[in-house]
Parts: C-alpha cells; structure tokens; sequence
C-alpha cells in the first residue's frame, strides 16, 4: 500500500489519522466560510431565484450553457444590463390569488390560478459590474508515485464491490457514479494525482450509498470531504481543491456539522478496505453508452 511503511511507525490508529484529518477540513472550510470575500459572494448569490425542476428543464432546452439567470430588473439591481438584441429564456410564472381571511381565520388564503410566461437572462447576456466570485478551486498538479498507486487500489477496491472504473468524456463533470448501472467514470482527460483525488470523490459516492433523491449539498460533501481524509492519509494534500469545492456545497454550516459522523465512516471504510489489496494489472475499460449522472464532481457555479 502507499504510505503503509510511513503508517506502521506513526503510533496513530486510522481512526485517530481519520479525525485529525477531519478536523483540518473543517478549520480549512471555516476560514473560507468566514472571509469577507465569501460573505460578498454569498450576498450575490442571494439575489438569484431559485426556479423549479420544470423551469430549469425549460431553461435548459433553450440555453444549454446558462449558468446564472435573472430577471431584467433583477439585473439592473446588481449592476448589469441586458444585452441590446439578446432574446429571453422563456419561463413559467404563477399566477397566485390571495384570498383575504375571513371571520374566525387568522391567515390569509393563496390560490393558484394558472401560470403565464416570464423571460429571463444568462449572464452571458449581460453586461457591467462584474459579479463576486467564489472562492477557485486548485486542480491537484503533482503527479506523485502515491497518488498512481492509491489509483490502482481505488480501482481494485470499487472492483471488490461489484463497480468498474472507465475513463470517457464526463464533462462538465470531473467524473460520476452512476448508482443504477454501478458503474464510476473518470473524465479521460485528468491525470496524475487529479485524476486520484476525483476517483476517491466518487469512490465516497459508493461507499456511502448514495442514490437519486438525496439532498446534493449533503451528498457531495461526504463525497468531496470523505476524498481528501483519504489523501490526506496517504500523503496527498488536496486542500486547494477540497476546501473551496466544499465550502460552496456547505454554505450552511450545519451541512457539514451534520455530515461529519457521515465524513469519517466513509473515509475509514475506505482506508480499512483498501489494506491488503494487491494490484492487478488491467487494461482500460470502455464507458457505457449514458450521460453522466447525479452524483459526480458536480460543474461549479
């Protein structure tokens, strides 16, 4: 195993490695959390409209590459203008009624009536202040000897379980885990130890069990968080990468608060699982023929 002889003279037992690494995380996510950078974007972000499942699918089908839409107004109120000529993401809007309380009633009644068409704008057409920005991930550059090792064995423990590793095209994605076909994918163009550090993402993904319906800010925080305790044990930091990634999933702080049990289960079921393991030599597997599904290295806002 990588970093098995530095391991058997260190005097700590994995559970203990797994918490102090936990506790770095959590020191690293706060002070991101409470920069007044972070407080700036996060007052941005308040100003977008969170748009229903059916809405997104409609924003989806006419603008492909929106990242950030808003009203014409809204816009104005950051800064910006829309575009002359731009044409508008069409939208469903409700048409709610209030019914005033009658005697005895305490609360107002709201009905809905109907929807009607609004439009919206992605940034990219617009124009003026430039928005805060969150805080940028760091792709892992290194390709170390560890990390090519910790690769191998990643591969071969998701093998034990039943799930095949294939490197395709994932984009925007930096790779998934598709919890119907068992199957995790690993973007084909991510190397060294980049490419580690997102495989033992997805590998959090499966080891946790997670699957359609659950909560993302919950499921990508074990995932990313479970990934760098996992490094961190054998010798590789991933910080720049993991402390950003998270802290715009956990925005929240109880999302990380309740998800720490969660964080150090996976990584050590992860780290015991991977003892003993010996490394076959495979060749590269075809990906099947899907989309990348939920519960990846998920495009960052």
């Amino acid at each position: 195993m990588p970093g098995g002889e530095r391991r058997a003279h260190s005097g700590e037992s994995t559970q203990e490695k797994v918490a102090a690494a936990v506790k770095v995380l959590e020191q690293g996510i706060d002070s991101i959390l409470t920069s007044e950078s972070f407080g700036v974007y996060l007052q941005t972000l308040s100003h977008f409209h969170q748009y229903s499942y059916g809405n997104v699918a409609l924003i989806y089908a006419q603008r492909k590459d929106s990242t950030h839409v808003a009203g014409f107004h809204k816009w104005k109120e950051l800064g910006r203008q829309v575009k002359a000529g731009e044409r508008g993401i069409k939208i469903l809007v409700p048409h709610k009624h209030r019914i005033k309380p009658e005697d005895g009633e305490k609360e107002e009644t709201i009905v809905l009536r109907g929807f009607g068409i609004g439009y919206v704008w992605d940034i990219e057409q617009t124009e003026g202040k430039d928005l805060a920005e969150p805080p940028l991930v760091q792709h892992l550059q290194e390709s170390s000897d560890a990390g090519a090792a910790l690769y191998g064995y990643l591969e071969q423990f998701l093998s034990g379980r039943g799930v095949p590793v294939v490197r395709t095209n994932t984009k925007p994605s930096n790779g998934y885990f598709d919890p119907i076909e068992r199957v995790v994918a690993i973007d084909e163009t991510l190397i060294g130890d980049q490419a580690t550090k997102t495989l033992a993402h997805e590998t959090g993904h499966v080891v946790a069990g997670h699957s359609f319906g659950m909560n993302s800010r919950d499921v990508e925080t074990v995932g990313e968080s479970a990934a760098f305790v996992v490094l961190n044990h054998f010798g590789i930091d991933s910080s720049g990468y993991t402390f950003a990634y998270v802290a715009r999933w956990a925005q929240d702080r109880q999302v990380l608060k309740r998800n720490l049990e969660a964080i150090q289960q996976t990584a050590h079921q992860i780290i015991e699982g991977l003892e003993g393991i010996e490394l076959p030599v495979e060749p590269v597997k075809e990906a099947p023929n899907h989309s990348p599904l939920l519960y990846g290295q998920e495009p960052l806002w």
